[in-house]
């Protein structure tokens, strides 16, 4: 068998689509890359640059080259979830080696959750992505104050776009963003992932779906993880829609390190081990009282903080 190098683009089951030079090979995946991965529940995971064992005799007309996956190559970046088994909770990997996390949510249908949001976040900071906030279905009426939104995630260099699959808004700006980058989508179930990938790259054709009247959440639709070129450069992965994102690797003693207003501020607190909640002279609090650092943000801090406790 022949020896060669490409990159993870889907994953179906036990079958992973890799993506080679001229062709894609169907793969499955050697015990020993098992046994030795990082992550039990992530041996291999899309964006992964894998190493191949191609079977050298031609397929048959129609079929893919097979082939299996003998090594994976070290992560540059990942995303990640928390995933609870029987016996404990353990990190499991989405997508690797991508630049920027995408985190769509909706004005309405589903409702704006900034503390999905900033879960999002602090996913993206442990797996070295940086972030990008997309706020989908402003042609809907609402009570959202946009203007608010995009000035809390600009004052920490998150950027905002405001969109509307259905009408285009913000699609300019959105490909932008996305160009020549490699990038996930994540989100709440609803909020229009899918929707946003088809208006930006038309042939696409990903299913999408409809927010439930009796729940005011969104059904799951996709169920695949994929990467997806785009003409104009780049790649997306799309991923199925959460209605929750359990966060993993976090000690209430460093919190903070991810809400950068606040580590920053934190220098100044009385005491050193300082967790902005009841203590005395606390300069996050006072900075908090001021203005100088949004209620919204250090209550997604407390909130964050009270999951560790």
């Amino acid at each position: 068998m022949a020896n060669l190098t490409g990159r993870v683009i889907k994953i179906t089951g036990l079958i992973y689509h890799v993506k080679m030079p001229d062709e894609t090979v169907l793969c499955s995946v050697r015990r020993s890359v098992k046994k030795k991965a990082e992550f039990e529940l992530s041996p291999v995971v899309v964006g992964d640059m894998v190493k191949v064992d191609v079977d050298p005799y031609p397929p048959s007309e129609g079929e893919l080259r097979t082939g299996v996956i003998t090594e994976v190559e070290p992560r540059k970046t990942y995303f990640s979830k928390k995933k609870t088994t029987l016996k404990m909770e353990k990190q499991q990997l989405i997508a690797a080696n991508i630049d920027q996390m995408i985190v769509v949510a909706s004005v309405k249908n589903p409702a704006f959750k900034m503390r999905l949001i900033d879960r999002f976040m602090i996913t993206a900071m442990q797996g070295g992505v940086e972030q990008v906030v997309v706020v989908n279905k402003i042609d809907l009426k609402h009570d959202i104050d946009l203007e608010k939104v995009e000035k809390i995630y600009n004052s920490v260099g998150i950027e905002v776009i405001p969109t509307s699959a259905r009408q285009r808004l913000g699609m300019d700006m959105l490909q932008e963003t996305l160009k020549n980058k490699e990038s996930v989508f994540v989100g709440q179930s609803g909020a229009g992932k899918s929707s946003l990938l088809n208006a930006i790259q038309p042939g696409l054709k990903l299913r999408t779906g409809e927010v439930s009247e009796k729940t005011g959440k969104g059904k799951h639709v996709t169920t695949v993880v994929e990467l997806f070129p785009l003409d104009f450069g780049g790649f997306v992965v799309d991923t199925p829609g959460l209605r929750a994102l359990g966060l993993t690797g976090l000690d209430k003693r460093n919190i903070d390190m991810f809400y950068d207003e606040i580590f920053e501020t934190s220098h100044k607190c009385r005491f050193s081990d300082c967790r902005h909640k009841d203590e005395p002279d606390c300069a996050v609090k006072a900075a908090v009282e001021n203005g100088e650092i949004y209620r919204e943000r250090y209550e997604s801090y407390i909130r964050i903080l009270a999951g560790t406790e």
